[in-house]
């Protein structure tokens, strides 16, 4: 029988105020993404994949949790579609089981993204949980209960255009304020709740007449601000002004001997020859090593393969410090990515001089890391996920795997990051940071104590150094010359996405630390 109208509402009010509970005695993370929990499916059901990935300390409670999660999300979403009853369960079930591949993937990759700091996959799975919620999210709600049915309706709706997009932007905008202002983030769980019951309400009244023109409408306009987004860059190099001393160069993680993107940046546009011109080598000092794409002959340093940019983070900073330490002054430095650590590092512990920094898509924190393998602590599924991966990686030459001597220490240790970038920087050490854009939604605060955080670049983050960003940056700050204005959307972008994401984890995994 079907329930009073007012009594149907009940479970989801209930299922509110359970998750504001346990976020208010820390049972489970409070962080933007907890809104999601009291979403409409499959959000809800990819926001308890994310915590489980973050929380569960071993694979049977990972589980064991998952199962019950699952019998309780059918059964609220069977009551909201009108009762307990066995057609209603049978298709609740089906409707989690269809969904839970495409969300378990983008729950991997999202966890993953986090994990090794690699913003591609956060990205893939913010553009597949959003396909995911567009396409699978009205289809409970058409009015029968067989799936084929539903799915049949859904389509010929429109998907419900007409409820999903004003849904999901109340849902971001949400996810926005619980970013910006964290201390209205358990708030709003009722508010998401109330706004999941409008969405089904209005998904039950009649749709638009002509709700394909609806969809295509909303689909262009998705794609024209997806090709203007991808394909715009920023323009307007700077004049080149002829600068003193050196510059050392710093490559990644995973790179090779004049094959990292660093590696081909003009840096006659920075103002320097050739022949100041220095290329750090992980595989230590030499007489040269292959050109490849580098602007100048690499004249020092030995031939380097990725394999030993994985050598002990100690060993890295030693090796920096033989090859900085004699290059004529003033020095400055360009690192990439993982290279802002060792460059960090070397420079906060004194062991040499640097007159410059130029920190190139720094990563302020290392939010949640793994354990080490067999070791049944929070991460666990996450660690395992990303070990199974290392052949997948191979095929794509990326080239990661997460057990080697560096991955340990900084990745998988829960700020072991921040422990490094915790060091000030001495007095006579000017330094500036540029981030890339799509870095942001890796960290809560991209600022570091630096005398120029420079504004978040509109490009990827392998393509930073060679970004006229960078370029105006590095020669604007060399030349003590102010920095341009930044547009505030630049940093507001992520708290769009970033809800998102992973929860950070609460303490630090059991693993190497720096300089053990």
């Amino acid at each position: 029988m079907r329930q009073v109208q007012w009594t149907r509402w009940w479970p989801l009010a209930v299922a509110a105020a359970f998750v504001v509970l346990l976020a208010a005695t820390n049972t489970i993370p409070t962080w933007p993404g907890l809104i999601h929990l009291v979403a409409l499916p499959p959000l809800d059901q990819f926001t308890d994949l994310r915590i489980l990935m973050s929380r569960a300390p071993s694979w049977p409670v990972f589980l064991i949790v998952c199962a019950l999660l699952f019998a309780a999300r059918v059964m609220l979403l069977a009551w909201l579609l009108g009762g307990l009853d066995a057609r209603r369960l049978r298709f609740a079930a089906l409707f989690y089981a269809v969904t839970f591949g495409p969300v378990l993937v983008a729950a991997g990759a999202d966890a993953a993204a986090y994990a090794v700091l690699y913003a591609r996959l956060f990205w893939l799975a913010v553009v597949l949980v959003a396909v995911v919620v567009l396409v699978l999210g009205p289809i409970p709600w058409q009015g029968r209960h067989d799936l084929r049915g539903n799915v049949a309706l859904s389509w010929r709706r429109g998907l419900r255009i007409d409820v999903m997009a004003p849904y999901c932007a109340v849902v971001v905008m949400l996810g926005v304020v619980a970013d910006r202002i964290p201390v209205l983030t358990v708030p709003l769980v009722p508010v998401s709740a109330a706004a999941t019951g409008v969405a089904i309400v209005m998904m039950e009244r009649v749709a638009l007449r002509r709700p394909a023109y609806a969809l295509t409408a909303f689909v262009a306009v998705l794609v024209t601000v997806s090709i203007v987004v991808v394909t715009s860059r920023e323009s307007g190099r700077p004049e080149p002004t002829p600068q003193p001393g050196s510059l050392m160069i710093v490559a990644g993680i995973n790179s090779t001997s004049g094959e990292a993107k660093i590696h081909a940046t003009d840096v006659h546009r920075l103002g320097y020859r050739c022949e100041q011109v220095y290329y750090f080598s992980y595989a230590g000092p030499g007489d040269g090593q292959p050109r490849h794409s580098a602007t100048c002959p690499i004249r020092t340093g030995s031939p380097y393969e990725p394999g030993d940019t994985q050598r002990p983070f100690r060993e890295q900073v030693d090796l920096f410090l033989e090859q900085a330490s004699e290059l004529p002054r003033p020095l400055v430095v360009a690192a990439h990515s993982h290279a802002v650590w060792v460059a960090w590092e070397a420079v906060a512990t004194g062991r040499v001089d640097v007159d410059a920094l130029l920190l190139i898509g720094p990563f302020s924190s290392t939010p949640t890391g793994y354990p080490p393998p067999h070791v049944n602590a929070p991460g666990r599924v996450v660690g395992d996920l990303l070990r199974a991966a290392v052949p997948v990686t191979d095929l794509f030459r990326l080239h990661f795997d997460p057990e080697t001597p560096v991955a340990r220490e900084l990745l998988g240790t829960v700020g072991a990051a921040e422990s490094v970038l915790a060091q000030p920087l001495p007095g006579t050490t000017r330094a500036m940071t540029l981030p890339s854009v799509t870095d942001l939604p890796l960290a809560t605060n991209w600022r570091l104590d630096v005398e120029r955080n420079g504004c978040p670049a509109r490009t990827t983050h392998a393509n930073l150094p060679l970004s006229p960003a960078f370029e105006d940056a590095a020669v604007r700050f060399l030349n003590y010359r102010p920095p341009p204005p930044c547009p505030a959307w630049r940093e507001w972008s992520a708290a769009v996405v970033r809800p998102f994401g992973m929860p950070k984890a609460t303490a630090p995994q059991t693993g190497a630390r720096r300089g053990e």
